[in-house]
C-alpha cells in the first residue's frame, strides 16, 4: 500500500523552479515532494540518523522508502551530499516545521549534487529517501557542523 501511495504521489511531480536561489531539479517518476512531511510520518517507515562517536557525518544507503529523522540545533550547518540515485530514486530535506528546505534530488541527474543550509531552528529535521515503486537505490551523506 505504501508503494502504491508513493507511486500515485509521483504523478504530482514538481516543475523546474527556484527556491531560495537554488534551482530545483525536475522530478523523474519517483517520490513526489510532500507539502508537509509530518503528515507522512504514520504512513512511511522512519528511522533516526545517528553519528558514530566523534563523527559529524553519516552515510545512508537504503532501497526502501524511508523518512530519516535528524536532531540538530539552530545555527548548525547541515550538508546533504547525494552520492548516487537510481533512475526513480529521490532525496529531499525538510525542516523542523515539516516544510521542504532543499530541492528534490531525483534520478541519476542528482548524483554528486550537494545542498548546504544554516539551520534556522533546533529540532528534528527530516530527510525523505524514496526508492520509487521499483526500489531504485539511493546513497547520500549528511553532515552537521
Amino acid at each position: 500500500m505504501k508503494r502504491i501511495l508513493i507511486g500515485c504521489l509521483s504523478a504530482l511531480a514538481l516543475a523546474t523552479g527556484t527556491m531560495t536561489g537554488t534551482i530545483l531539479l525536475t522530478i523523474a517518476p519517483s517520490m513526489a515532494q510532500f507539502a508537509n512531511v509530518k503528515q507522512q510520518l504514520n504512513s512511511l517507515p522512519s528511522s533516526r540518523v545517528s553519528f558514530a562517536k566523534g563523527a559529524s557525518s553519516a552515510n545512508i544507503q537504503n532501497a526502501e522508502n524511508n523518512i530519516y529523522l535528524l536532531r540538530a540545533k539552530a545555527g548548525q550547518k547541515l550538508t546533504l551530499k547525494i552520492n548516487s540515485l537510481g533512475a526513480r530514486a529521490s532525496v529531499t530535506l525538510y525542516g523542523v516545521n515539516g516544510k521542504p528546505l532543499s530541492p528534490v534530488f531525483a534520478g541519476a541527474s542528482g548524483d554528486g549534487k550537494t545542498f548546504s543550509v544554516r539551520l534556522p531552528a533546533t529540532g528534528d529535521y527530516y530527510i525523505v529517501g524514496g526508492s520509487g515503486t521499483s526500489n531504485h537505490l539511493y546513497d547520500f551523506t549528511v553532515t552537521i557542523k
